[in-house]
């Protein structure tokens, strides 16, 4: 079952979306290109329906395949084209039985290639029932049960295939955007966010707080116990820091020993509380058995009219201020100007 809803969940994780217009331009003129014998074929047979229906998916594909060629957005959605095809499909049975049934896979694949997984998911389901009705009224029931079973194992085998993809996009965006050792995001991911919050900002008020954390005495370590265990220390701490978030927090590897914590919604005070929560945790936890493990934190609270750079330091110069007052405590950011953090 777990299983089965993480597959589900996969749904939503659309892998093709920042291809979407390749994909469309490659497509629609594959789409074009093989269209246009058929639609002369049946126009050549006098077959007038199916030659009309798909003259029409070729116009519109092509209005389409033009825009996006041109770096517009395509005029006709994606899930417009399918009626056509339908109707091509429809025709196609009407005039040539089990030849116009077979119009129907490339269309199921065509829907998952152009459209959001969701839409295309639930189309394919619509195109699955239709056919497979619309086979057994004018051929035969056998046939009829025969398209279903296959088209849809082609339908599961594709949605087998894109969750493959999306699995693995989704890996490779973690790995760029989390540090390997901590599993905290990395401090490139931490700059957009904090930018995109200050930008924000400059609409509508922000109440925002970041909380930076520096290991106590982490060359000591090092020096002492060596890197596997220094690295085995920053994992520990990482780990208690994340047990004593909310979920809409946000941890961050600085650099080094250092991590950024930033707590959306919390003012000066009510991020102090959390920091001396996580102060306390990290040096209760059972860390290194032979040597106590302690942070040292500053707490720095969003000012309007702050960048990004201004903000953090005032939470760096904070965390400077907790060290050379003896270390293992939190201190709040303080209104003057912040200098720039010395702190070894």
């Amino acid at each position: 079952s777990d299983w089965l809803c993480d597959q589900m969940r996969l749904v939503d994780h659309d892998s093709l979306a920042p291809y979407r217009t390749r994909i469309l331009l490659a497509m629609g003129a594959v789409t074009i290109a093989l269209l246009v014998p058929f639609a002369i074929n049946h126009l050549v047979q006098e077959r007038w329906i199916v030659a009309c229906a798909l003259f029409l998916i070729i116009v519109l594909t092509y209005v389409n395949v033009r825009a996006v060629a041109r770096r517009r957005s395509p005029p006709i959605p994606a899930a417009w084209l399918l009626l056509p095809f339908v109707a091509g499909i429809t025709a196609a049975v009407m005039t040539q039985g089990v030849p116009g049934v077979l119009w129907s896979y490339p269309v199921v694949v065509y829907a998952y290639f152009v459209l959001t997984r969701r839409v295309a998911l639930l189309s394919s389901i619509a195109i699955l029932g239709y056919v497979s009705a619309l086979a057994a009224a004018l051929i035969e029931i056998p046939l009829a049960l025969r398209l279903f079973a296959t088209l849809l194992l082609t339908i599961i085998m594709i949605n087998i295939v894109l969750n493959v993809i999306a699995d693995l996009h989704r890996k490779l965006e973690n790995q760029a955007l989390t540090d390997p050792l901590t599993g905290a995001y990395n401090r490139r991911f931490m700059e957009k966010v904090l930018e995109a919050l200050v930008a924000r900002a400059e609409r509508h008020p922000l109440v925002a707080s970041v909380l930076m954390i520096d290991i106590d005495h982490f060359k000591r370590v090092n020096d002492r116990f060596g890197h596997d265990h220094g690295d085995l220390v920053l994992k520990r701490v990482v780990d208690v820091v994340a047990s004593r978030m909310r979920r809409s927090d946000r941890l961050f590897r600085w650099g080094g020993e250092e991590f950024l914590v930033l707590l959306e919604g919390a003012d000066l005070d009510g991020a102090s509380l959390v920091a001396e929560e996580i102060r306390r945790s990290v040096e209760a936890a059972d860390i290194l058995p032979e040597q106590p493990v302690t942070v040292s934190i500053g707490v720095g609270q969003y000012r309007a009219g702050q960048d990004v750079d201004g903000w953090t330091r005032t939470a760096d110069v904070a965390l400077y201020e907790a060290k050379a007052g003896g270390r293992n405590r939190v201190v709040q950011a303080t209104l003057r100007k912040a200098e720039p953090s010395v702190c070894q």
